[in-house]
């Protein structure tokens, strides 16, 4: 793959469209695939465009495949074990990592994942059935269900990570949540502060890092290294304690699937993500849902994306707008 981050990356003028990257280094296919067995009020990948046709979506990867050799392509399926079809331009694409909720991940769906050459997969998961009720709104024999199939997609070759995400009730659940994981063979436990800003009861202030890390901390000692505990950069940073700048550079190359030498993707506008239903373009793949994340569309005839938003993504600007300890003045980091 080319270094797209050493390209020129002045503005370029498209008619009146002022545009950073028009190849980037990632494009997500961030909303792809049949409806998802749930309906997560949370969830972030829930596109109201129409639905559409298996060929026609197929169609429209190979179109984006081709017109952007140069980018790495990842699918993104709002639910892997109801969209099966899509295995197959996983595997042409070199993707080897997928998520699932887990229901359905029974012993067919796992040995043809594997038969394709993925080698991991994502379920989101709690510590207990309560929560995972609150995030998901499955029942107990649900939440037994996605144990289940987590350990038995373990014991046929399939490595399992998990998703978990906090609010600030239930902190106190992430050495029972490592416990159990650890029994069950998981290598990794990836936690993601809760974004549901409005509700003021959920959120996870600054004063409650100080029992995050605690709790933290607590697992590491009872559970060391296995399985690993991966804390989400959008959580509290990256942690670049002790670390030289070269170091910290390593640090934050170290990505599950986009390829990127700063903290976010986005930065350099270097990531678009592609809804195949609607056929908007985002700049990032949480804001898919959201006016302000538009970047343009997708012309599902030729596969080329059209920019039609001005999106400042430069890193020397997003510098600009950094306060408090990451302001450009204030952290040592900021070269990185």
């Amino acid at each position: 793959m080319r270094n797209h981050v050493a390209r020129s990356l002045s503005y370029k003028k498209q008619g009146k469209v002022f545009i950073v990257n028009d190849q980037p280094a990632n494009i997500d296919f961030t909303d792809i695939g049949n409806d998802c067995n749930l309906s997560c009020t949370s969830c972030f990948k829930i596109d109201k465009g129409r639905n559409v046709e298996i060929q026609e979506e197929l169609d429209l990867v190979q179109k984006v495949r081709e017109r952007y050799s140069d980018s790495s392509l990842f699918l993104y399926p709002d639910e892997i074990t109801t969209s099966s079809y899509l295995l197959e331009p996983m595997q042409e694409v070199g993707q080897t990592y997928t998520l699932s909720n887990g229901l359905r991940l029974d012993d067919v769906m796992v040995d043809s994942m594997l038969e394709v050459g993925m080698k991991s997969v994502k379920v989101t998961f709690f510590a207990n059935a309560e929560e995972q009720e609150q995030w998901q709104q499955i029942n107990a024999t649900g939440y037994r269900r996605i144990e289940q199939n987590i350990c038995r997609a373990i014991q046929r070759g399939l490595s399992v990570s998990v998703n978990n995400v906090l609010w600030r009730d239930n902190i106190q659940s992430i050495v029972p949540l490592l416990e159990k994981c650890a029994d069950m063979g998981v290598y990794k436990v990836q936690l993601i502060r809760d974004r549901t800003f409005e509700e003021g009861t959920r959120y996870i202030r600054d004063k409650d890092m100080d029992e995050f890390v605690i709790q933290v901390e607590r697992a590491k000692e009872l559970f060391p290294g296995t399985p690993q505990i991966s804390i989400n950069y959008s959580f509290a940073g990256p942690n670049f304690y002790g670390k030289t700048l070269d170091e910290a550079r390593v640090k934050l190359k170290t990505k599950e699937w986009v390829t990127s030498p700063y903290l976010c993707p986005a930065v350099d506008q270097n990531y678009w993500g592609i809804s195949s239903k609607s056929g908007k373009v985002s700049w990032c793949p949480f804001t898919i849902n959201m006016e302000q994340g538009k970047l343009g569309y997708i012309n599902k005839n030729t596969g080329e994306v059209v920019i039609t938003e001005r999106v400042d993504l430069r890193p020397e600007t997003l510098r600009e707008k950094l306060r408090g300890k990451c302001a450009k003045d204030a952290c040592d980091y900021q070269s990185v």
